[in-house]
């Protein structure tokens, strides 16, 4: 296996996106339904903005330690000893997330799809496809998850349109009209599923460009997030409230719903189709993730000789968690929160104040370049060959401007007013949110206003993010 992993701005958004939707299909969303009411569709901008505050965090990482992944910068920043114990929480963490997600996935289709089917025989499959997969790096499945991601987009947006005959917009109304704390708590429950973030910290060293490390998550982020409300403002406007909270998985009763003409009926077996594999891509990236923390612990990165038996262990270990689906369902909903704010935002803290101790190396003030591999940098005549490199790189550059333009004069000033545009319309949708639980107790006008302005600062926040990260890449910062 390839330690030198490489892949671009638009596979790690995507792959990012897959982490945070894989999670909403199948388990959380009659919970959120339960606790927001009608309002549930509005329970995921705080988990928006955390993940703002790790894209931040995690760019200044791979400024000042490009070419390294998480698990390595802990060992550099806190010590061989603290950087251990936190890269075990880490691992551990991992570790819940996958047994959680299989375990869930293998209940919904032993449910919905293979009633007859022994269960274990459905996450022994499950189980070898991981396995096949982990064979390989996150380039593959970035590939993969190329070519299923934007269908899997398409099928969402097409989605109003496909139940354009079973909306109901009585059953939303009045707009913001329930308590702030429920909506706040069902924030806080979305919050223990955007925690998966982390893992892509073990994958920093896979992306080129630094600027790109922040820009992809934050796009990824904004993007899942419009997606999964697109889902819950359809459920409850199909089914409403009560009955979303008590179906099992109403998503894919929302499917259900679908009817395109006589002869279109089963619409949600192709919808399935395509978002089985957005499921498998999580699942996926969550094993390489946890491959990648248990290999630097004895300081590698090729992971393969470890494939098989931790393949194993994670099948024993997902059979043996869970009794019912109850369970499955309380671990994943409830606990997630727990675990993600108990170790998170103490780590982040630690490492953004102890790095500072570490000077930007100036390859990276130069280039932004998030390479070369650690092992070149352990080098010391590969250090000089790089960095002469990039400085001939950076006299190539200076040749090429116009004299009297300034490094930034091109694409410097689109990047920083994207970011700050994006920046805005999330801030945009926060306060929303608030003024419309506040306004709507005395003006019902003033929750429909409130939010038509949050979804369209969401719709708008995507396509900001976009520009954002493409900037980012054509200014190579």
């Amino acid at each position: 296996m390839d330690s030198k992993q490489i892949i671009n701005y638009r596979q790690m958004s995507w792959l990012i996106a897959s982490l945070l939707t894989g999670g909403g299909l199948v388990s959380i969303q009659h919970d959120l339904v339960r606790v927001a009411r009608m309002d549930a569709w509005f329970t995921y901008i705080l988990p928006t903005l955390y993940i703002v505050l790790v894209a931040y965090a995690f760019c200044k990482l791979a400024q000042r330690f490009p070419g390294r992944n998480l698990f390595e910068i802990n060992k550099i920043v806190m010590g061989k000893a603290v950087g251990l114990i936190f890269n075990l929480i880490l691992i551990i963490h991992f570790w819940l997330m996958l047994i959680r997600d299989v375990r869930s996935f293998s209940k919904f289709m032993g449910t919905i799809l293979l009633p007859t089917t022994p269960e274990e025989v459905v996450l022994f499959i499950m189980i070898l496809l991981i396995m096949y997969f982990g064979r390989t790096s996150i380039e593959v499945i970035g590939r993969v998850n190329d070519i299923f991601f934007p269908l899997f987009a398409l099928t969402i947006l097409l989605m109003p349109l496909m139940l354009a005959n079973e909306l109901d917009k009585s059953l939303i109304e009045p707009i913001l009209a329930g308590d702030f704390f429920n909506v706040f708590y069902g924030n806080m429950l979305s919050l223990g599923w955007y925690g998966d973030i982390f893992i892509a910290g073990a994958f920093l060293h896979a992306i080129s460009q630094i600027k790109q490390v922040r820009s992809a998550i934050r796009h990824g982020a904004i993007l899942s997030s419009l997606f999964l409300g697109i889902f819950l403002l359809m459920e409850v406007l199909v089914f409403g409230p009560i009955i979303s909270g008590n179906l099992i998985y109403p998503n894919y009763n929302l499917v259900q719903q679908i009817h395109i003409t006589d002869f279109l009926d089963r619409m949600d077996l192709l919808i399935l189709s395509i978002w089985a594999p957005i499921l498998f891509s999580k699942d996926i990236l969550i094993y390489l993730a946890l491959l990648t923390g248990l290999a630097s612990l004895v300081k590698q990165r090729d992971y393969s000789t470890i494939n098989t038996p931790i393949g194993y262990f994670i099948l024993l270990t997902s059979l043996l968690a869970f009794k019912n689906t109850t369970e499955v369902f309380s671990f994943g909903n409830y606990s997630s929160t727990v675990i993600v704010l108990s170790y998170q935002p103490l780590a982040l803290l630690l490492l953004l104040l102890l790095s500072r101790r570490f000077p930007v190396p100036k390859t990276s003030q130069n280039s932004g370049s998030n390479q070369p591999s650690p092992a070149r940098q352990d080098n010391g005549d590969s250090d000089s060959a790089n960095h002469t490199g990039a400085d001939d790189n950076q006299k190539g550059t200076n040749q090429n401007r116009r004299p009297g333009s300034s490094p930034l004069s091109a694409h410097g000033p689109s990047y920083h007013l994207w970011s700050r545009l994006s920046n805005i319309l999330l801030i945009t949708s926060i306060v929303s949110v608030v003024a419309g639980l506040w306004g709507s107790e005395y003006f019902a006008t003033i929750g429909v206003v409130c939010g038509i302005i949050y979804g369209l600062a969401m719709i708008l926040a995507v396509i900001s993010s976009y520009m954002e990260l493409t900037q980012a890449r054509q200014q190579r910062i």
